[in-house]
């Protein structure tokens, strides 16, 4: 968009300006206006910047109200343009980024007309019409704050490039708050607030001043309570490019309950659990895996619907990965009979280069009946697996059925015991037989606290069921253990 195709508007008051902002860019400035009032509290206490005669009348601590609406309104100057250009986009074309860092300039000449108009309104009431001083401190921050908050101290910031002590103090200020939010609001890992923060403190020198720095290492401790408080607010997850487009609507996903790994409800993974849309017209309703395997396999399609599930397990897991979530992993509850079909080792590392996740943290049910007086095909192309990275879950395993030496000689290092064994004798040794073989123990449809705290005091580290938690969509998975992780 060209400056000439601009649709500029006109406002007459402070609000109306700010409400010409997009509401994403509202809720910014909002946060941008604490961490500023904040690092800018903390600069009056430490003298920041009165060695400049220049710049001495901006930090006196009466201003700290001042220094609040200088973090509000210094992206007034995108209330001038359209709101999809409000947020600088990677893929703008040059042209379209000299229109959007135009705002810096428009801000600062948006900022005078309001507090001119303002003024002057009052001075008609008393009957005069005085041209407004052009010394105003507070006038002069928030126009200093609207133009020159993108500058850096090294010279390589817009509009201008001034660098060093050239920038006003409040806009160094501003500049820092501002790139502070936006890294710790992208929430790119399960500590953003000390990425973040780290980062600022590693380009001391260049983007920042170093003198500023040392003040905004003081006000730590107060750089997060303004992020504690707009945490919930902030949540973005990473973006991740999915193999599966999930669809509102689609016959078929998945939706996930955590696993839990002590009697406290530490969650350590998730259960991903089939479901499919209801053969009869019952809409909300959804049939599960064990209800249409006969179909599935009558009609020659557990292949399809197994990488199905395949791949949006791992855009799931992908996600995790990237938001660096301390998990161990999913367990995807497989159809039996895709065990059945011939060696699909290919097609895995087909999947695996499509989505580069960790392999081993995708734990694939394979059902123990399965594998009791299975044929040598069937063993062999379990034992290929397991060797080339496939984590397979041993699943329903009672203790006895298949002895310890014939899991490990197949390859498991993962099972999970059947429900019905939880309350038979012997079981506490039959678990602590296998983490003595290095054999991570997982537990299913646990639904009482009780037989959690047993079944952690004996040994299993992997505890799914009802009471480990409520089922939800890979959406809620993400959110969810984003902010348990904050809070922990």
């Amino acid at each position: 968009m060209s400056e000439q195709e601009w649709q500029r508007k006109e406002y007459n008051t402070w609000d109306e300006a700010f409400r010409g902002l997009a509401p994403i860019v509202r809720q910014q400035s909002v946060r941008i206006a604490e961490y500023t009032q904040t690092i800018y509290t903390a600069a009056c206490s430490a003298s920041y910047a009165k060695r400049s005669g220049e710049w001495e009348s901006r930090m006196h601590g009466q201003l700290t109200e001042t220094a609040y609406k200088c973090g509000l309104y210094h992206q007034l100057g995108k209330a001038l343009v359209p709101p999809e250009y409000q947020i600088w986009q990677k893929d703008f074309s040059a042209e379209e980024t000299e229109v959007y860092r135009k705002y810096t300039k428009a801000g600062r000449l948006l900022a005078a007309k309001l507090q001119e108009k303002g003024a002057r309104e009052k001075e008609k009431r008393k009957g005069t019409a005085e041209e407004i001083p052009t010394k105003n401190i507070p006038w002069l921050m928030i126009r200093e704050s609207c133009e020159q908050h993108m500058e850096r101290y090294n010279g390589s910031g817009y509009p201008d490039g001034l660098s060093g002590d050239n920038i006003s103090p409040i806009a160094r200020i501003v500049g820092l708050a501002k790139e502070f939010d936006r890294l710790s609001a992208e929430r790119r890992s399960e500590h953003p607030f000390e990425e973040a923060y780290e980062t600022l403190i590693k380009e001391s020198g260049t983007f920042w001043d170093p003198e500023l720095i040392e003040i905004f290492k003081k006000c730590e401790k107060n750089c997060r309570a303004v992020y504690d408080k707009f945490v919930h607010y902030t949540m973005q997850i990473p973006e991740t490019i999915p193999l599966v487009v999930k669809r509102e609507g689609r016959p078929l996903g998945l939706r996930y309950r955590p696993i839990v790994t002590d009697k406290n409800g530490t969650v350590g993974g998730y259960e991903a659990i089939p479901w499919f849309g209801a053969i009869a017209n019952r809409p909300g309703e959804t049939e599960s895996a064990a209800d249409l395997e006969d179909m599935i396999k009558r009609t020659g399609i557990v292949n399809d619907v197994s990488y199905y599930f395949l791949y949006e397990a791992t855009d799931t897991l992908l996600r995790m990965q990237n938001c660096k979530l301390q998990t161990s992993g999913i367990v995807l509850n497989m159809l039996p009979q895709f065990y059945k079909q011939s060696s699909q080792l290919q097609n895995f590392e087909t999947l695996f280069e499509n989505q580069p996740v960790d392999r081993t943290k995708l734990f694939l049910t394979i059902p123990e009946s399965l594998l009791v007086g299975a044929t040598k095909t069937l063993e062999e192309n379990v034992s290929r697996y397991l060797r080339n990275g496939i984590a397979l879950l041993l699943d329903g395993y009672h203790p006895g059925t298949l002895e310890i030496s014939k899991i490990k000689e197949l390859g498991f290092d993962n099972v999970r015991l059947a429900p019905d064994t939880y309350d038979k004798p012997g079981i506490n040794d039959a678990i602590r037989a296998l983490t003595d073989n290095k054999i991570r123990v997982f537990c299913a449809d646990v639904t009482d606290p009780q037989t959690l705290e047993w079944l952690t005091v004996c040994g299993a580290e992997m505890i799914c069921g009802p009471l480990a938690g409520v089922i939800t969509d890979e959406d809620g998975l993400i959110r969810d253990s984003l902010l348990r992780e904050e809070q922990q």
